[in-house]
């Protein structure tokens, strides 16, 4: 008798088929579970993410630090485009804060801070994002009365507390944390759901696509960008633009 077994083509076919099938189905599977990874790490649950500011912000969604009578435009507006993340962004602070700073209580003077998310690839969990999302929370409870002395010292801890770039950025207990430590309570829920995730994509991409950017920081005074090298060479340039208002 021969040992050689003959095989019905049919159901070769047919058994050919279900691997097929299966393969497919586990392909799908795969997709989506990483398509629910990548929505659990976005924070895209419920509301999260399509939060609009309510404060007052401005029409290039800036957080304007000013003593100029609300709704009034100052003879000198400084723009400043910064990411969480960006180490150039930290030292500009250091070297530039103490002057920004020093105009917050000239009514002609209104220092406009912009929070962009163009560093997220510089972190494995969206820092950039989460960091600027973080300081729109603080901006919306504690400055619906145009005062944003609470967000600026949570501005000024978030760049004292920089995480390196390549890793995975402060987490959010830490944000939440430095939020405390800043005088800010009961913003958990929108640090944690990322809740202005989209508004902060918006902002980033007029940001960007603006004219004469290059990156971060970046400084605008009156719309135009402008090269600082020192504290004096802003304070020069903000003092010619008074003395020509006059």
């Amino acid at each position: 008798m021969s040992a050689n077994r003959v095989i019905d083509p049919r159901a070769a076919e047919k058994r050919r088929s279900l691997l097929i099938t299966f393969a497919a189905v586990m392909a799908l599977v795969v997709i989506a579970a990483g398509v629910i990874i990548w929505a659990v790490n976005r924070g895209d649950s419920g509301s999260g993410g399509t939060a609009v500011p309510t404060t007052g912000v401005t029409t290039d969604n800036a957080i304007r630090i000013s003593a100029a009578p609300a709704g009034s435009t100052p003879p000198v507006v400084i723009t400043v485009t910064e990411d969480f993340q960006c180490p150039a962004c930290k030292s500009f602070e250091e070297l530039m804060g103490p002057t920004l700073n020093g105009f917050t209580d000239n009514p002609k003077v209104a220092v406009d801070y912009v929070t962009i998310n163009m560093l997220d690839s510089m972190s494995s969990t969206e820092y950039s994002t989460r960091a600027a999302n973080a300081s729109m929370c603080v901006a919306e409870k504690t400055g619906k009365d145009g005062d944003f002395a609470t967000w600026m010292k949570f501005h000024n801890a978030l760049f004292v507390s920089q995480p390196a770039e390549g890793g995975a950025g402060l987490s959010d207990s830490q944000i939440i944390s430095i939020a405390k430590e800043s005088g800010v309570e009961g913003i958990d829920s929108c640090i944690k759901n990322v809740e202005y995730r989209n508004w902060i994509d918006d902002t980033s991409a007029k940001a960007m696509s603006q004219p004469g950017f290059e990156g971060t920081p970046s400084v605008r005074i009156n719309g135009d960008v402008v090269q600082l090298s020192t504290p004096d060479d802003l304070q020069a340039k903000v003092d010619a633009i008074l003395e020509g208002a006059k």
